[in-house]
Parts: structure tokens; C-alpha cells; sequence
């Protein structure tokens, strides 16, 4: 009697995304590919799904990325990579490295970064098999099957050949090298024909859940624009689909439940607050963290022309304790650089009232602005980034990436234009972040182009972390600008200031935009005595060295305010004993950042002119002070009171802190506890420090 025959050998199929993200454990990406495939229950049978989320750290880390990934391969059928700009060159190496241990493994690729590439990618890595187009997640399945049906199978073999030339959507390398390309695949129109992820433990794990520090999450697909700088809307056709409001509530319901306290919930839409049934998911979170003791930090891409259900939705989260500043996505307030953009905007005067909005609520926003788009010229820029600043905003400037298969790629619009872009970090000595930059235009030459790069450093260091109330006192006072006084400063800094070694490391900033393959990363890190998060680090050393010490914070801002009595002139003033009780307020806030650095907790005194206050106030500079209600008429003399830095500040590091305050969500006065009370001016002793 013969025995059975043992059952056949389950093929590996592994998962890889290299993320930029500290602490992440789940990828939605990854979940959606895994879910659609086991879904299929023959495939469910014949392999075992691998997932692989990992931090890549920069170059010296590339070893280890590897390792952790090739140690867990044995005989894999399938290894299948999600690739963005941010880790397409590592993403590559280490598919490469996939192959030249694993010959018959099939390397597929897929994400916005690669689609519609197949000509340059499989130019620059012919050991990639098949590249996906747009959705992978039924195209993924498909290939599963075919794969499994022909495991040891070349793919120059004729009938697994004919059998994927069925599979819409994908590219195929063919046997000279150049792309073998199948019929597009349509879009997935019911998305609740998409398993899900989240409900699925044997794709997610509680555990999985709780570990990751962020988890992100879509409610919808598509976006109505079709802006040039971005592939968003292009991908999808413009046409938003939804998940149901039934699948929606029971995957929050598991986040909510297995996510750790604090946990970053990042609704991953396109225009979160564009669909009256935002409001209501809103609500639903709120209610699933109060039924079960959670707080997650929400954040999302808010509607991009910003309307009343965004500060409706933003006031429900903020009230709830559940998010934290929020985006208005300006860009450029050009109208001809919008129009080049295809970009439908907010207009100012909308912009204007909708910070009004939020100031009232209490609710931070920043806004987002693109330094580099076609049109824009530096004085124009700047008037952007002086409409952020004057509404009370926070400017964030990035860079303009040319990203793949965007309107500005075309040939014909960088002709045009005359676009040139240079292949480097868009973070200087941040080699994870390699992109192509766009550095000139016909409106915008590389000089000009560094000098709005190089203005960042002083706008953060002086507008948002030293001298914000200061700034704008003076500047109402003057008829000034805030960002013609912030340029001021810049030049202050570079020539040296109260410390030679800030100025140093200004011009090095300057120099590594210049010169990225020289940034000195074990010289700034000894300047912060710890390894920081490596981002924007100039930006971190030179705020260090300005307040890490009391006495050197008062130095340095004292010099900048010298510089700028000296800069405005004749203009009419405060009584500079007056501006000196402004610069107490904004050296008191300055604090916080102390606490990261030496884990101590300062409580400051204060005691500002009434009228000053009141400006300050009316700009959302100051919160709403404990105690403020009890001042009675702000007519008063004086508003005394303190400032005190909360114990839990002193477990936050400097660095997390510093690039929260960078990207226009850690605001230093506000995150402090501060109370005010107005009183006489003969009852006010003078501040102690």
C-alpha cells in the first residue's frame, strides 16, 4: 500500500516597504495587497505571506535594512516592493540584492513613484520582472495566481508569458530589456469590493496595531484636482470613490480599540472635509476614543480650498483633544503662478476670514507654501510668505519636487518655462530624500532660488521660535514687514551676530545646498551633543545653540531686536522698555525647547503693556490665558503673569520638538501653561527671570 502523498510545499510571498517614519509597524499599502491576495482561497492555500516595514536611516544603515529582509527569504516565489521617490534608489539596491540570491524569485514593483515608468525603470533595474500600474491590489492577486500555477516557470517561458499578458495594468520586462506593456486596468469603482486590512487579524495583528506609531488610513480615493505639481489627481481621474460608512466604522472601531494612546491616525484622502459625511466620521472618532479612553493624534490632507465643513470638522477634533494644527494648502497666493499650476485656490480674502475662523476656536493652522513653481518670482514668494504671516499664520516652505507623470515633467511645459532641476537631497544630508529639485526657471534663477531656501532658517528661528510676539509688534508698529525684518535678521546671523559658530553653520546650510555631498553630519551632531531626528538639522544646531542656556537666549535675542531698531529708523516705535517686556514674554516661551534639552520644567514672569497684549492677542500670538477672563478691560495698564513649561514637556526631546515648531504645529508660548491677569501699572513689579 502506498503512502499519501505529502502535501506540497506553501511558496513564500514577501512584502517589503522602506519608510521614512520612525516607529511605523503597519503599511496600509502592504495590508491592501496581503488582504486582496488571501482573500483568494486558493492562493490562500499555496503561500505564505511575509510582511517587511522598515526605517531606512541613511547610507551606513543599508546593511542592516538588507539583512533584515534576505535572513527571512527561503526560496521565495514572489518578492513585491511599494516604491515612492523617498526610497526608490534603496528599494532598487535591495531588490537587486533579492535576485542575486534568489534567481527564480519574480521581483514586482509598484507605486505612483514607477507607474507609467517602465521604459526608465527597467532601464535602471533590469532585475525587476513586472511593474504594476495605479491599483495593485486585484493586479497583484492576478499575478499570484498565474505564479503559483507556474512556480518554476522563467518568465520567458511562452505559456506564463501568455497567461500574464492578460493581466491588465502591468509591464512586463521583456527579453531584450524593453517594457512589454498589457491593457490598462480599470479603477476599482465599488472599494467595498477591496478586503479589508484592518478587519482581517491574520493581516493585522492586535499586536501589530498597538506597536506601530502610526497608522494610515483612507476613507475615499481620488481627487477633483488636477494640479500640476501633483500626481494625485491625475491618477485617479479626478473622480472621488468611497469606502462605506459601514466598513469605515468597524475598521476605526479596531483602531481605536488596539492603537496605543497617542498613536498618529493619519487619514491618508486626498481632501479630508471635501464630503458632507466627513463631518460625520469626525463625530465617530470622537466618540470611539471617549468610549474607550484613547486619544490618537489625528492628521490628514485637509480639502484643499479650504470651506466652513473643514473648520467644522477641525473644531470637532481640536475640542476633542484629538488633533493638532491644520493645514492650509495655499502653495503660492500668485494668481498667475496658481493658474500655470492648474490650481484652484483659496482666495485671500477667504483665506483671511478662515484664519479669523480658527484663531477664535483656539485651533493652530499653518500653511503650506511651494518655493520654485513656474511663475513665481523671489519678490513675489515673499509676499506669499508675508500674507501666511500677517493673517496670523505659520508659513512652512518646501521645496518644488518634479515628481513623475505631473504636468511639469512634460517636456513641452519645462521648455516653456525653461525648468532646470537638480538630482539631490530635498533636505540637505538627507540621502533618503533624493529628488529632482527644481532650481530655475524663467522667473527664477539659482541665486534666487538660494536665497528663498536660505531664508527658512531665520523665518523659523526668529518668527516661530525666538522672537514671534516681538516680530509682530514691531511690525505693526512700523508698517513694516514681518518678512522683510525676518531677511534682516538672516543677514544678522550670517555676519556673525552674538555667536561666530551659528553664523558658521548658517553659511554651511547655504554651502550644503550648494554642495550636498559635503554635509558635515558628525560635526553637527556634535553640536547637538545627541543624535537628532535627521531632518533639517542646520535648523536644530544653530536653535540649540541660541537657547540652551537662559543667558544665551537673551543675548541672542537682544541683538536681533538692536538690529532691527537700528534697520527700521525713524519709524515710530515702542518705548523699547516696552518692546524689552515683549522680548520677557517670548524668551519665557522660549523655555520649552530648554526643556527638551536639560529635563527641567521653568516657570517665567511676565508683564507686557495692555496694548500690546491686545495686539498680540488679536493675532492668536497668545493663547487665551488661564485667568484672563478675571483681567476685566485689557484697557489696564499692564498684563502680568507667567509662563510655565508642563512636566511632560521635560520627556520630549529637542529634537521632535524643534521640527514640530519647523513644520508649523509646536507653537512655544502656547504649548506652555500661561496666565494673565491686566492690572495698574503701579501694582506690577518687574519680571523675574
Amino acid at each position: 500500500m502506498s503512502s499519501p502523498a505529502a502535501p506540497a510545499r506553501r511558496r513564500e510571498v514577501h512584502l517589503v516597504e522602506l519608510t521614512v517614519m520612525p516607529g511605523v509597524r503597519y503599511s496600509a499599502v502592504l495590508g491592501q495587497l496581503h488582504a486582496a491576495a488571501r482573500a483568494d482561497p486558493e492562493l490562500a492555500a499555496a503561500v505564505t505571506f511575509h510582511k517587511h516595514v522598515h526605517l531606512q536611516r541613511g547610507a551606513d544603515d543599508r546593511d542592516r535594512v538588507a539583512h533584515a529582509v534576505l535572513d527571512r527569504l527561503d526560496d521565495p516565489l514572489v518578492i513585491a516592493f511599494t516604491v515612492y521617490f523617498w526610497n526608490r534608489a534603496r528599494t532598487l539596491e535591495l531588490a537587486h540584492r533579492v535576485k542575486q540570491r534568489w534567481p527564480r524569485c519574480r521581483v514586482v514593483v509598484g507605486g505612483n513613484d514607477v507607474t507609467h515608468q517602465q521604459r526608465a525603470l527597467f532601464a535602471e533595474a533590469p532585475w525587476v520582472d513586472v511593474l504594476v500600474h495605479g491599483e495593485g491590489e486585484l493586479r497583484f492577486r492576478d499575478l499570484l495566481r498565474h505564479f503559483v500555477a507556474h512556480p518554476d516557470a522563467p518568465l520567458t517561458d511562452p505559456a506564463l508569458r501568455a497567461a500574464l499578458g492578460e493581466v491588465p495594468g502591468i509591464s512586463l520586462r521583456g527579453p531584450d530589456g524593453a517594457p512589454i506593456d498589457t491593457a490598462d486596468a480599470p479603477r476599482v469603482s465599488d472599494l467595498d469590493a477591496l478586503p479589508s486590512p484592518l478587519l482581517d487579524p491574520e493581516v493585522w495583528s492586535d499586536r501589530d496595531l498597538a506597536a506601530s506609531r502610526m497608522i494610515v488610513y483612507e476613507t475615499n480615493r481620488g481627487c477633483p484636482y488636477s494640479c500640476a505639481f501633483c500626481y494625485w489627481g491625475g491618477a485617479t481621474n479626478s473622480k472621488v470613490r468611497q469606502y462605506s460608512l459601514d466598513r469605515i466604522r468597524a475598521e476605526l472601531e479596531r483602531i481605536v480599540t488596539h492603537a496605543g494612546n497617542g498613536t498618529q491616525l493619519f487619514i491618508a484622502d486626498a481632501n479630508f472635509g471635501i464630503l458632507p459625511r466627513d463631518t460625520e466620521i469626525a463625530r465617530l472618532l470622537v466618540e470611539l476614543c471617549a468610549s474607550r479612553r484613547k486619544r490618537l493624534l489625528v492628521m490628514t490632507n485637509w480639502a484643499k480650498n479650504t470651506n466652513g465643513r473643514v473648520v467644522e470638522i477641525a473644531t470637532i477634533l481640536h475640542r476633542a483633544g484629538l488633533t493638532g494644527a491644520i493645514t492650509l494648502s495655499a502653495q503660492s497666493f500668485d494668481a498667475e503662478v496658481l493658474q500655470l499650476a492648474n490650481r484652484t485656490n483659496i482666495r485671500v480674502d477667504n483665506y483671511r476670514r478662515m484664519q479669523r475662523q480658527f484663531r477664535d476656536r483656539g485651533i493652530p493652522t499653518y500653511t503650506d507654501l511651494i518655493w520654485g513653481m513656474p511663475g513665481e518670482s523671489l519678490a513675489t514668494h515673499l509676499d506669499g510668505v508675508e500674507e501666511a504671516v500677517a493673517s496670523g499664520g505659520s508659513p512652512v516652505v518646501y521645496p518644488l519636487l518634479l515628481l513623475n507623470n505631473t504636468d511639469y515633467t512634460h517636456a513641452r511645459f519645462r521648455d516653456e518655462h525653461a525648468l532646470t532641476t537638480r538630482r539631490m537631497p530635498c533636505d540637505p544630508g538627507n540621502t533618503d530624500l533624493i529628488a529632482d529639485v527644481v532650481t530655475g526657471h524663467s522667473r527664477m534663477d539659482f541665486a534666487d532660488w538660494l536665497r528663498g531656501m536660505e531664508l527658512r532658517i531665520p523665518l523659523t528661528l526668529f518668527h516661530k521660535c525666538l522672537l514671534r510676539c516681538t516680530l509682530r509688534v514691531l511690525a505693526r508698529a512700523a508698517g513694516a514687514r514681518t518678512v522683510d525684518l525676518v531677511a534682516t535678521l538672516g543677514e544678522h546671523l550670517r555676519a556673525g551676530g552674538p555667536d561666530p559658530i551659528a553664523a558658521f553653520w548658517y553659511a554651511d546650510y547655504t554651502r550644503s545646498w550648494r554642495e550636498p555631498d559635503r554635509f558635515p553630519r558628525e560635526a553637527l551632531y556634535a553640536e547637538l551633543g545627541t543624535e537628532p531626528i535627521h531632518e533639517e538639522v542646520h535648523y536644530q544646531v544653530i536653535l540649540h545653540r541660541m537657547v540652551r542656556t537662559p543667558e544665551r537666549a537673551r543675548r541672542h535675542a537682544h541683538a536681533a531686536v538692536d538690529v532691527l531698531y537700528e534697520h527700521l529708523g525713524a519709524a515710530a516705535l515702542p518705548d523699547r522698555a516696552d518692546l524689552d517686556a515683549v522680548i520677557d514674554l517670548d524668551l519665557a516661551a522660549a523655555a520649552v525647547f530648554r526643556a527638551g534639552i536639560h529635563q527641567v520644567a521653568e516657570t517665567h514672569e511676565f508683564a507686557v503693556p495692555a496694548a500690546l497684549w491686545a495686539i498680540l492677542r488679536e493675532y492668536g500670538d497668545v493663547p487665551e490665558a488661564t485667568g484672563e477672563e478675571s483681567a476685566g478691560d485689557l484697557g489696564a495698564d499692564v498684563v502680568r503673569g507667567t509662563v510655565t513649561v508642563p512636566a511632560f514637556r521635560t520627556h520630549y526631546p529637542f529634537s521632535p520638538y524643534a521640527l514640530s515648531v519647523w513644520h508649523g504645529s509646536g507653537r512655544p508660548i502656547h504649548d506652555c501653561t500661561t496666565t494673565a491677569v491686566a492690572t495698574p501699572a503701579e501694582a506690577v513689579e518687574p519680571a523675574r527671570h
